[in-house]
């Protein structure tokens, strides 16, 4: 969009076009005019049609509002209302097992746009999407000890639910544990398998008593809720993230792909089928669990199927992760939440007989490093290194819209043999089936 909004009293007549397609609209309280050029049409056209909007006025002041808050007069006597921003949580330090801990970082909606008590409506336009308030977990587990486990969910989940937050993410195998500094192998040695019998009785059956009490956890708070388990299914284990909405239903599960090759020691690899999203009350929630989502086929079918909060449970604390993180909300024009454990050695069971030679109980065994993206790749809240911790942000869904207006369209298409971008109504072809072949008889011939 350009950033002249009314500076020529008359746009020029588009010739050999037919009618200039230049878009005007008025607010209907301050009588103030926007001119809009004819290259913003398809993108005007296209928003009103993605938020059901009645006219193209309407879109227009929608979009003035999220982008150029400044040039929509306030009204004389502003009011608030009870989901007004009232100011910023307080930030806090680490999280004590038996504390209830408040958020460690906020942000306001999407980056360096200020967060306005009131923003005025023109012409019967609907309200803008309220701004969904979300947290990722940083906090460890309790290893070898899953019913200690839920109860320290519970008090997280409690905690940030009481600063209003309505979606949660916590790390990868959360419950049952990621099996960082523990020897677990097949060998016959007593000292493995004793640790391999606690952690296979520390995985949860799904659906079963520790699914049912996290549904009501999610109810009870009332929060949307995506928690990594270790799910136990027959002889097998598998890396799985369960997903709750706020009125105590377990929507469904996705059991993780790929596994490392230490992960490929305990766990088995989920089968590939439909991956989830799911449609709440606060958008389309979706994810892939740590390095599936180095998998770009995986990725693009959640972005076909429209997921507006990408959630990815980890145990990799590394700047390329985040890095990738980044680049995910940038590619599929969604807010990204990535949650990881933090873990020093305390927090896992010690060797029998060694009290842990030459290694300290401080040292830091997963570095955490949870962070919230924005679809325009800004870092709204995070990344986090010093310890247990709630890391939020405010979502403007809104910014989706903008992200994928910048991309070159709102919708987007995906087939076996092709990429269709819907930009201006055109469908380029990237690397058809039918060129491919063409191309190489070529080369052949």
């Amino acid at each position: 969009m350009e950033e002249e909004f009314a500076k020529n009293a008359e746009a020029k007549q588009v010739k050999k076009r037919g009618p200039r397609p230049l878009i005007v609209a008025q607010s209907q309280a301050k009588k103030v005019r926007i001119r809009m050029p004819a290259i913003c049409s398809p993108a005007i056209y296209r928003i009103k049609d993605e938020l059901g909007l009645g006219s193209c006025d309407e879109a227009i002041h929608w979009l003035v509002r999220h982008v150029r808050p400044d040039l929509i007069p306030a009204p004389e006597t502003p009011t608030k209302t009870k989901s007004s921003k009232t100011g910023p949580i307080p930030k806090t330090g680490s999280v004590d097992h038996d504390s209830v801990p408040k958020p460690a970082c906020m942000a306001s909606p999407d980056g360096d746009m200020p967060a306005y008590d009131f923003l005025p409506t023109a012409g019967g336009v609907p309200a803008a999407r309220s701004p969904v308030k979300a947290t990722v977990v940083q906090a460890s587990t309790v290893f070898f000890d899953t019913p200690a486990t839920l109860e320290k969910a519970e008090r997280l989940i409690a905690g940030a639910a009481s600063y209003g937050s309505q979606l949660l993410v916590f790390p990868e195998a959360f419950v049952g544990g990621y099996p960082t500094c523990v020897k677990l192998d097949a060998t016959n040695s007593p000292e493995t398998d004793g640790d391999l019998q606690k952690y296979y009785a520390s995985a949860i059956d799904v659906p079963g008593p520790e699914v049912d009490r996290l549904a009501k956890f999610a109810g009870k708070y009332k929060v949307h809720l995506v928690m990594g388990v270790v799910e136990r299914a027959g002889c097998y284990l598998y890396s799985t993230m369960l997903f709750f909405n706020s009125l105590g239903k377990c929507l469904g599960q996705h059991r993780k792909l790929i596994q490392t090759a230490s992960e490929s020691a305990l766990w088995r690899s989920g089968e590939k089928s439909t991956l989830p999203t799911y449609e709440t009350s606060i958008g389309k929630i979706g994810g892939l669990i740590c390095w599936d989502n180095r998998l770009p086929l995986l990725r693009t079918e959640l972005y076909d199927k429209g997921v507006e909060i990408y959630c990815a449970p980890t145990a990799d604390a590394g700047e390329i992760w985040r890095a990738s993180m980044t680049h995910i909300a940038l590619e599929g024009s969604c807010f990204v939440l990535s949650a990881n454990q933090f873990c020093r050695r305390r927090d896992y069971p010690l060797p029998p007989g060694n009290i842990n030679g030459d290694a300290s109980l401080d040292d830091i065994t997963c570095a955490g490093g949870s962070v919230i993206i924005s679809p325009s790749g800004t870092i709204l809240a995070g990344p986090d290194y010093q310890g247990e911790c709630l890391i939020s942000a405010d979502l403007d869904l809104g910014h989706i819209i903008l992200a994928k207006t910048q991309y070159g369209g709102i919708e987007s298409g995906v087939d076996k043999n092709h990429v269709s971008v819907a930009a201006n109504g055109s469908e380029p072809s990237l690397f058809a089936a039918e060129m491919t072949t063409k191309a190489l008889e070529e080369l052949s011939g």
